[in-house]
């Protein structure tokens, strides 16, 4: 890399970090080195957030099978699917008592049907019997804890109650378990609100990207804050000692991410007032929660089904992570 613009800027990286091996450093250096012509552009329009409506979690059914979880979408044939039609026309009609006797010989048929059982709390919430609906719910959830819906729809059911805490504890599982609902989301920021959280709807969302032309060289566009984050993230995709680092070992798409997210370091006591994104990552690396944080804030938004994979204990800590993560 030969233009002067990085020179200056390898040099202040090195300036901005101790002496001591740093993602950032490594990055700079070799890019410096490389044979790759790099070009640096400042961004000029802010890039918006991604739109993410079309990545979106679908009701699944999961099992331990050898040692890992077997996630299946719900699919039903025959009699069952028959028995099924049924049910939905009858609760159609709002009759939901048949409803919900129709809903019960589907389980009869197929005990793996447990998103029926969400069904059937259903009828009891619209007809506001709230314990009903919350047992119903309940059972479902116990059936198959990523049922996503359940969780969502017994949060509103607690909101009914005026159980808060308990309404919190279940849409922030259920936003893990759909990370991008727009429904799911609206319910949160009202239950998050009613706790005295930060109901605001925020996304990490990098000013930085980085391109390769058709002639190989490669163009970091960033604004200030996300620049250096931008060379470590060419670093990564463009750089064969780095592919070689992701090829030997599977979890270096976390590793990544952490790199790059040291990008943002050397920024964040100067402008973190200023940038909810450096205040959140902050709060995180203060706090020992950054695993969480990559997890939740960048992940799951792009790979929302990757959390119908984690265990039950892993979904409560991102649960919890998100609550925390919002108080002011």
């Amino acid at each position: 890399m030969k233009f002067k613009t990085l020179l200056i800027l390898c040099m202040s990286a090195a300036i901005a970090f101790a002496e001591n091996d740093n993602p950032l450093k490594r990055a700079m250096e070799t890019l410096n080195s490389s044979k790759i012509a790099y070009s640096v552009k400042e961004l000029k329009k802010p890039f918006p957030e991604p739109d993410r409506s079309n990545l979106l979690n679908m009701p699944a059914y999961r099992r331990f099978v050898d040692g890992g979880y077997k996630v299946t979408a719900f699919e039903f044939k025959g009699d069952v699917k028959k028995a099924l039609d049924k049910a939905e026309d009858l609760f159609s009609k709002k009759e939901y008592a048949k409803a919900r006797d129709a809903y019960k010989r589907v389980l009869l048929l197929d005990p793996n049907a447990t998103i029926v059982m969400a069904y059937i709390a259903q009828t009891f919430g619209i007809e506001q019997n709230w314990d009903m609906a919350e047992s119903w719910y309940k059972k479902a959830i116990e059936a198959n804890y990523i049922d996503y819906l359940a969780h969502w729809l017994l949060a509103d059911v607690y909101r009914n109650k005026g159980d808060r805490k308990r309404a919190l504890e279940e849409i922030s599982i259920a936003k893990v378990l759909n990370r991008n609902n727009p429904r799911l989301e609206s319910l949160r920021q009202k239950i998050y609100a009613a706790n005295g959280l930060d109901s605001s709807h925020w996304a990490f969302n990098p000013q930085a990207r980085v391109l390769q032309t058709p002639d190989g060289s490669v163009v970091v566009e960033a604004d200030t804050l996300w620049m250096y984050y931008a060379f470590i993230e060419a670093a990564w995709k463009f750089e064969p000692e780095y592919k070689k680092r992701a090829e030997a070992n599977k979890d270096m798409g976390e590793a990544m991410i952490k790199e790059c997210l040291a990008g943002l370091l050397p920024k964040i006591d100067e402008r973190k007032a200023n940038s909810k994104t450096l205040t959140r990552l902050d709060k995180a690396l203060s706090a020992g929660k950054i695993n969480s944080f990559i997890m939740y804030e960048i992940i799951l938004p792009n790979k929302p089904s990757l959390a119908y994979y984690l265990d039950k204990k892993q979904i409560e800590a991102l649960g919890d992570y998100v609550i925390w993560s919002n108080q002011k």
